[in-house]
């Protein structure tokens, strides 16, 4: 029978030592980890590098912010089409999940919601190549649209404009963050009065607290080490698949990167910012849905 020993050796302890190996092999990825570059290197392999590292785990949290930012598709019940952006969109796994939670209520619901506009932008052509076959496949080109696209510059998409929007672990490879963000707030329509601002959801990893307990440090030392060693070795680009276990190390704790959300100075006035309505804690603290609206204070 194998031993505890044995399986703690093998799941951590050689995890740990390769990645120990691999950062004096390899250069330290540049700061600007989320350039479309990068991730050109390693998109036919990305949906299988994310369902083999997240445990097939990743697509249950991008449904979750789903759910959430459509408040069980209740965003869908408007009088006029829903326009969603989806940010760092990747292959389009969000947007094709929002996609089919859209068709999924309407199919529900007695009288037919009005129509939704899904788009997804990332810095990688590859990647949305990648999205744009998937979106095809699922016959979803009536509702996605993928492009080209930077957080950090909006600047062909109007203000107060979006109903919704998502990101999932994109933030923490933008450097400008409070940039990225203040673009963001820009194109979403903005809760004033009696009208409901957009929703916004952020699906982000970070290194568990020590409030979380054995499972939390067993969470940690698998983001830290076994993630970023076994996505080397199975994307083919050790260098660059080694850029999250520093982007997680560099990323805010949860409190930290809430306070900067609620803390942003946007626009020409300096008066917009985020409400930070709740952060859900998934996968033993591991990984963090911000849920916010935005606001003019």
């Amino acid at each position: 029978m194998v031993s505890t020993l044995s399986i703690f050796t093998t799941v951590f302890l050689v995890p740990v030592l390769a990645s120990f190996i691999l950062n004096i092999i390899f250069q330290k990825p540049p700061a600007d980890h989320g350039k479309g570059t990068m991730f050109d290197l390693i998109a036919s392999r990305y949906d299988f590098i994310n369902r083999a590292l997240a445990l097939n785990l990743d697509i249950g949290w991008r449904k979750v912010m789903v759910k959430e930012v459509t408040s069980d598709g209740n965003l869908f019940l408007g009088t006029e089409p829903v326009r969603v952006l989806d940010l760092a969109t990747g292959t389009a796994d969000v947007a094709i999940l929002m996609a089919k939670e859209y068709n999924q209520k309407n199919s529900e619901h007695i009288s037919k919601f009005q129509n939704i506009d899904i788009l997804g932008v990332d810095p990688s052509a590859n990647m949305i190549s990648v999205g744009r076959e998937k979106v095809k496949k699922e016959n979803l080109t009536d509702k996605i649209t993928l492009d080209l696209g930077d957080a950090r510059n909006l600047k062909d998409l109007e203000s107060d404009f979006f109903h919704a929007a998502t990101m999932s672990f994109g933030i923490r490879n933008v450097p400008e963050k409070q940039q990225a963000l203040c673009e963001i707030h820009r194109v979403l329509k903005k809760e004033e009065g009696d009208v409901k601002g957009a929703k916004f959801g952020i699906l982000e990893f970070s290194e568990p607290g020590d409030d979380f307990g054995i499972m939390g440090m067993g969470a940690r030392l698998f983001i830290r080490h076994v993630v970023p060693v076994f996505g080397a070795l199975l994307s083919g680009a050790p260098r660059e698949y080694m850029h999250l276990q520093n982007s997680i190390a560099d990323f805010p704790s949860p409190k930290e990167f809430a306070n900067l959300m609620e803390t942003l100075q946007c626009g020409d006035k300096n008066t917009g910012t985020f409400r930070v309505d709740d952060v859900i804690q998934l996968n033993f603290g591991s990984v963090q849905l911000y849920l916010a609206t935005p606001i003019y204070t």
